[in-house]
């Protein structure tokens, strides 16, 4: 006889047709500590039970310290010690057997079929197609992203708040002629060049980013110096547009998905925490607050696209480089023609002015959403200093050289980080590590008050994860090898080591004597195991407020994380909005009369 059982993969139904136990097994199955627990009253009762230690009886039971008498932490008032069997590890493994008690086939598929299928949105987290070392890339940013989610994190939201800084300093208006069309472009190319390495930047490099970043707005129309201010404006609008139309899409469908999965994963917390009955334990509960921290790693990763082409977007930033210099130098007097071509890494023809002198430095490897142990702070540096169309503008190019050598000294290696992204990074170690610890509460008060194999399993991913975190509140904004090297290294280890924790408590190899009397911080808690069932540790124990403080925080810390990172997506759409069939307002602006080479776009 078979019932169809509902549950939910990525928010989306699945049936899965469960055979009965009864069909399977009959109507009753012996597990090892239920057999064990018989014994145990048998032996009490005055029978006698032969083991590998010699004969057992009501009286050599307690001789051999088989039986626990110490104190109980946990017990409801009302009830005595002498109300709840309570053995020690000896006396498990002595009439027990020291043999694992393997998670029963049943019990397996339920917790794969609730809480490891849905672990699929990790698939939704947001890689590339890398052109080159494509397997140890992939592989390096899932180690950091599993590996230290909370370092990730802080990644993925400080680059987000900088682009929701860059939406404020925009204003957020998009009317045609409206010098603000030149800042939304300025703003979103820089948070977008932002999240590659900028190592070996130079001053120069600088001051050519800020003519080209804000060249088109600082200046008035019709000025002296109008061609260049044409030229720029060109230039900028035309990569504005092309990084918009890289921009991954898709940002609602999978933020409905993701919410979808929300509601589902209510139903499997709910679910979990109502089947603690006689034949259930907190195993699928403690699975899933421990992972309970990946939902907000991709909402997040999500609302802070990455590029369809990391690579194709360096390469198009590298040429508009190259050119916004070629104006830069026109300007300057120091080259006789003005007309733009593309980067020499790709020549599209002879050059229709004298050559140049080209910067070699560009933007380096997208490091973006935490794949990598680095800094992305090169937007943050270049809107403290709140460049403004209100300014009073100089002769060209001291605004440019000022600017660009305030930016420089912010970037500077041994330049602390900014107090912004040490809050940043606080609130991603809270929001992770609060549900590790919810799961780490339910292990530590079920079934034995103590720290055992379970909790101290949750512990040890806590602090292997936060090591990399806790390295670079103290390095500057490009850490060395060593410490580079240290972040992955441990970042590898809470890896292996979560994966290990999540096949340990599906296959129940933690379900052993050793375990079972949680034996770590003996004797001021453990030491002992109990028989009793979930459905009698409710009354005996009270540990409800556990289990439902544990369920409770682990269902608000998604959903609160949700509705921020949607309101603030919302917020600032504006930045990478952009119409695919030409009729973008850029592009009816700049149809007419282009003054640029733009091949270097299409090559």
């Amino acid at each position: 006889m078979a019932k169809a059982k509902p549950l939910h993969l990525l928010g989306l139904p699945v049936f899965l047709v469960v055979l009965n136990p009864s069909f399977v097994a009959g109507s009753e199955t012996k597990t090892k500590w239920t057999v064990c627990r018989d014994r145990f009253h048998s032996v009490l009762a005055g029978n006698t039970v032969n083991t590998t230690v010699g004969s057992i009886n009501n009286v050599t039971i307690k001789d051999m310290g088989f039986l626990y008498e110490g104190p109980i932490h946990g017990l409801a008032p009302h009830l005595d010690a002498n109300d709840i069997l309570t053995i020690t590890y000896e006396g498990c493994v002595a009439i027990c057997s020291s043999e694992v008690e393997l998670q029963e086939p049943r019990d397996a598929l339920s917790m794969v079929a609730t809480w490891i299928f849905p672990l699929a949105i990790a698939l939704s987290l947001p890689y590339e197609a890398f052109h080159r070392r494509k397997f140890i890339r992939t592989l390096g940013a899932t180690v950091n992203w599993l590996g230290s989610p909370q370092t990730a994190l802080t990644a993925t939201i400080f680059n987000f708040r900088q682009i929701r800084q860059a939406r404020r300093l925009s204003g957020g208006r998009t009317r045609p002629g409206d010098s603000n069309l030149n800042w939304n472009d300025a703003f979103y190319v820089l948070t977008c060049m932002s999240q590659y390495d900028i190592v070996g930047i130079t001053l120069q490099h600088l001051e050519t980013l800020m003519y080209g970043l804000f060249r088109p707005a600082v200046h008035e129309a019709g000025s002296d110096d109008d061609e260049s201010a044409l030229l720029t404006h060109q230039l900028l609008s035309q990569l504005a547009f092309q990084l918009r139309m890289l921009r991954r899409r898709a940002v609602i469908p999978t933020l409905a998905s993701l919410g979808t999965f929300l509601v589902a994963y209510v139903f499997s917390v709910v679910l979990s925490f109502a089947e603690l009955t006689d034949s259930a334990s907190v195993d699928q509960l403690a699975l899933g607050l421990l992972w309970s921290w990946l939902p907000v790693l991709v909402m997040f990763t999500i609302v802070d696209r990455n590029p369809v082409s990391g690579n194709r977007a360096k390469v198009l930033m590298e040429r508009w480089l190259h050119n916004v210099q070629a104006v830069k130098l026109h300007r300057e007097g120091k080259t006789p023609v003005i007309h733009t071509t593309a980067i020499p890494l790709a020549p599209l023809g002879p050059a229709a002015h004298a050559p140049i002198t080209t910067l070699r430095v560009g933007p380096g490897g997208f490091i973006g959403q935490g794949r990598s142990i680095q800094y992305a702070g090169l937007s943050h540096a270049v809107m403290a200093e709140e460049p403004s169309d209100d300014n009073v503008v100089p002769t060209f190019p001291k605004y440019y050289t000022d600017l660009a050598d305030r930016v420089y000294q912010r970037l500077r290696p041994n330049r602390p980080r900014p107090f912004s992204w040490f809050m940043t990074a606080l609130v991603s170690q809270v929001a992770v590590i609060s549900v590790i610890m919810l799961a780490f509460m339910l292990a530590f008060n079920t079934p034995t008050v103590g720290l055992g194999c379970w909790s101290g399993s949750f512990a040890l991913y806590a602090v292997l994860s936060s090591i990399s975190w806790f390295l670079s509140l103290f390095t500057s904004h490009r850490p060395g090898q060593v410490v580079t090297g240290l972040c992955y290294f441990f970042n590898g280890l809470a890896f292996c080591w979560l994966i290990t924790v999540t096949f340990l408590i599906l296959t129940g190899a933690m379900n052993t004597c050793y375990c079972q009397t949680s034996p770590f911080a003996y004797p001021r808690f453990g030491g002992y195991m109990t028989f009793e069932p979930p459905s009698k540790m409710r009354e005996m124990f009270n540990v409800t407020k556990y289990w439902a403080t544990a369920a409770g925080f682990g269902l608000a810390i998604p959903f609160v994380a949700f509705s921020v990172a949607v309101i603030w997506w919302l917020r600032c759409v504006h930045l990478w909005k952009v119409s695919e069939d030409g009729t973008d307002l850029e592009m009816a602006r700049f149809a007419r009369g282009l003054k640029i080479d733009m091949r270097w776009l299409a090559s």
